[in-house]
């Protein structure tokens, strides 16, 4: 609700004016300015960019997450303070990864944190966890019926393209060598490839004579591809060759090559088995985000909050977002989020539009549909 009477610093520009309270707690000027700041600063925009009509938008839609935030500290107070210490351990743990302690410490710096501003954000994010799972996932698990629904709905997207599996004998020749030099370098490969022809091994022709230090210890062997994973010249060749067949000699960006296609896996389709674990994930995270804005809207709306300054909403939408992770974040038209802060950086969506059901899956497919095949 607005405030009917006025906190005791009463300049809307003074830092220390409130904008917002319950309770024990207050937000001012201050502190909202220096989050849009931040926000602003994550997005690399500007005021002037955003503009003078949109800042206000902007603005509320950082103050309700600012109030949301503490909302949902003040829930995770009565809620028993089950594993936090191990909770946070393990979120410093991932976040470090392997990296050495100066170099997380510089990491942290070049993102203007200290290790206890981390640990802080670290902390607020487990107890809004711990209450989001409390008080708003509901139900998030699909059920097969939904998995079987998605999967033929997005059948396309699950498409293994045809890929083969190559050995090579490269030799490197620059553009702009010498006469002289290309035509030494040619003489080396027909060489090296009139020896495969006669029946010599070509593993151990191209770990004698190939010049591609990835492959040339393997025999040869670059693994299975896909069309558009190599240099200009050298898929045309590749798909193009039988199986066991070994290619003429010809000539790309890296120099003199030719190949023997060693196996052929034809296009298909990932087996619904096989992606059954992808899509639960993603149908997951569109629930739960769905289920956390929903909660949010609802907190915000239940709160008691006093505001000191006028709200400005964006217009409503005319049709909804699609669903899924980082559904509505953007450049300067779009709102921050009113959903819970999961780091101490508001998440994506804007502040008064919930997404609806899953309109799309995410982008990337599953292993089996991008990786080459295994080794076999």
């Amino acid at each position: 609700m607005i405030a009917g009477c006025h906190p005791a610093v009463t300049d809307p520009n003074d830092p220390k004016f409130v904008v917002a309270e319950k309770g024990t707690w207050k937000i001012t000027q201050g502190e909202l300015d220096e989050q849009v700041t931040s926000y602003l600063k994550q997005r690399q925009v500007t005021p002037e960019q955003v503009g003078p009509s949109k800042m206000p938008v902007v603005e509320t839609a950082m103050l309700k997450s600012m109030v949301l935030k503490k909302l949902l500290l003040d829930k995770a107070a009565a809620l028993p303070q089950t594993d936090v210490a191990k909770d946070e351990a393990d979120e410093l743990s991932r976040l470090k990864g392997a990296a050495a302690e100066p170099e997380f410490e510089q990491q942290l710096k070049s993102a203007g944190l200290t290790i206890d501003d981390l640990k802080q954000k670290i902390h607020e994010k487990v107890l809004i966890t711990k209450v989001l799972q409390a008080d708003a996932f509901k139900n998030v698990d699909p059920t097969e019926q939904e998995i079987n629904d998605v999967y033929l709905k997005y059948k396309q997207s699950f498409a293994i393209p045809e890929k083969v599996r190559a050995s090579r004998i490269l030799i490197h020749v620059d553009d702009s060598a010498p006469a002289a030099d290309k035509a030494a370098k040619k003489k080396a490969i027909d060489q090296a490839h009139a020896r495969v022809v006669k029946g010599e091994d070509f593993g151990k022709v191209a770990a004698q004579v190939s010049e591609d230090r990835s492959s040339a210890p393997n025999g040869g062997d670059i693994g299975y591809f896909q069309r558009g994973v190599n240099e200009a010249g050298f898929d045309d060749v590749a798909f193009n060759t039988k199986q066991n067949v070994v290619s003429p000699v010809f000539l790309t960006p890296l120099g003199y090559q030719f190949l023997k296609v060693t196996a052929i896996q034809p296009p298909g389709v990932v087996p619904v088995a096989d992606a059954r674990g992808y899509i639960t994930s993603k149908l997951r995270e569109m629930k739960m985000q769905q289920q956390e804005q929903a909660f949010a809207r609802s907190l915000l709306a239940d709160s008691g909050v006093t505001y000191h300054r006028v709200l400005v909403d964006p217009p409503a939408q005319t049709a909804p977002p699609s669903g899924g992770p980082g559904a509505g974040a953007g450049g300067p038209d779009s709102a921050p989020p009113s959903s819970a802060p999961s780091s101490g950086a508001p998440p994506s969506g804007g502040p008064d539009s919930a997404p609806s059901a899953p309109q799309t899956m995410p982008e990337q497919a599953p292993a089996g549909a991008t990786n080459p095949a295994p080794n076999p």
